[in-house]
């Protein structure tokens, strides 16, 4: 029995020697192990800007809006570029495409790391965003190609690969730094540490060996005569694929805004940098435990819904408690860190149940990064602004606190049957 194709992306027929031709299924265990490694590189480069904003202030003064472009540059290319990931995958296939953005990703960590002045470390944080970008849909597209029968779980694998990476970036930032001469050699070294992911991902992760003499039908790929980089077939006329963008959205308001700015929130309260820089950790590893929830309730029959509303109270809770009585900053970092890492699993499988066909989970993946990452760009930039005009952190960490709330009612009108109408071709525009 051979395995289904790899799916033509935005009309692209995919190459088989690009890896995305039939053969074995992969193990899966195997690939949700892949899928978590590739992952871990996605985040450090901009979670580990958090805890270095001393350094980078010593180098580039105080403007707290400035500092808060090294996050929202990359937010927004996750955003623009999120359109182009379906093509590459269309174009390299869904394994090699994969490699592909964490390379890119990784050489402007390292020009970055090097670059004299501000200009040119704006330009490769440019580079950082395009990288991590391009590969959200693919990872989409590969878990509803390769791993069909194990959607959640292999969504929950890249998704925990992600917070993990961040932890790590955000808890290793202020000893690398010790250790290797400031800001700079902490990215350098980040950066170095995230080639071993790539080159893990396609030791494990095999390109699938065309079957000689298959026909079309017969789970063959034809040879294409061309190939071509298409934007994807968005499915801009369902509107729950927009309530998903938006959710997303919101969501990433909070996850980027307390990524840029939590360390700093209590630096400017007597903590020192490096405690900081763990608060921001502990925010992460709280993510990582909450995934395992997800598919938890999955296996049980909790609604996306009622997880999702249950999430977004999670986050709220810990971000007012942030603003209220913020001494015990690591319990509200659990309750934060938690409602982050379940809507964000969530959100990533959402795409998952709206369609069987990758072509749309792929184009759905990418409105959904483009509407959430744009609206979501502005977060770091905006708080920092905030910031700058009051004086402190009490006007900015309460905008996040409605951001929070804003969440409910939209987690709780993702209802089953607006996911997936019965009895509905779904029909994706050209």
């Amino acid at each position: 029995m051979t395995a289904s194709p790899e799916p033509t992306v935005a009309g692209v027929t995919p190459d088989p020697r690009a890896g995305a031709v039939a053969g074995p299924v992969d193990a899966s265990a195997a690939l949700v192990g892949a899928l978590f490694v590739v992952a871990l590189s996605l985040r450090p480069q901009i979670s580990a800007i958090g805890p270095l904003v001393p350094g980078l202030i010593a180098e580039f003064g105080p403007s707290h809006a400035f500092l808060g472009l090294l996050t929202a540059i990359p937010v927004l290319c996750m955003g623009v570029f999120a359109l182009v990931g379906p093509s590459v995958a269309g174009w390299f296939g869904n394994r090699s495409g994969i490699a592909l953005s964490v390379a890119v990703l990784v050489a402007s960590g390292v020009l970055r790391a090097v670059a004299p002045g501000a200009e040119l470390v704006l330009l490769a944080t440019f580079g950082i965003g395009v990288g991590t970008a391009v590969i959200g849909p693919i990872l989409a597209m590969f878990v509803r190609d390769r791993m069909p029968g194990h959607m959640v779980g292999g969504t929950s694998s890249y998704a925990a690969g992600t917070i993990v990476g961040a932890a790590i970036g955000a808890a290793l930032a202020v000893p690398l730094a010790s250790a290797f001469g400031g800001w700079r050699g902490s990215l350098l070294a980040i950066s170095l540490l995230s080639t071993g992911c790539v080159v893990t991902w396609l030791v494990v992760v095999r390109p699938r060996r065309p079957v000689a003499g298959a026909t079309a039908g017969q789970g063959s790929v034809a040879v294409p005569r061309r190939r071509r980089l298409e934007l994807p077939r968005l499915p801009v006329r369902r509107p729950v694929v927009w309530a998903i963008g938006l959710l997303f959205a919101l969501q990433s308001w909070l996850f980027y805004g307390q990524t840029a700015w939590l360390a700093s929130v209590y630096i400017e309260r007597g903590w020192t940098s490096q405690t900081a820089a763990i608060l921001s950790a502990a925010v992460n590893l709280a993510s990582l435990v909450a995934i395992v929830g997800v598919p938890w309730g999955a296996r049980r029959g909790v609604s996306r819904r009622a997880m999702l509303t249950a999430a977004a109270g999670s986050s709220t809770i810990g971000l007012a408690g942030v603003a209220i009585a913020p001494a015990p900053g690591f319990l509200w970092a659990a309750l934060l860190g938690a409602g982050l890492g379940m809507t964000f699993t969530l959100l990533l499988t959402l795409p998952t149940d709206i369609s069987d066909d990758p072509r749309e989970v792929g184009g759905a993946a990418a409105l959904m990064f483009l509407v959430g990452y744009l609206l979501a760009s502005i977060a770091p930039s905006a708080l920092g602004a905030v910031r700058d005009a009051t004086g402190d952190f009490g006007a900015a960490i309460w905008l996040l606190v409605g951001v929070g709330l804003a969440m409910l009612p939209l987690s709780w009108s993702l209802s089953p049957r607006r996911l997936r109408p019965p009895r509905v071709r779904v029909e994706v525009p050209a």
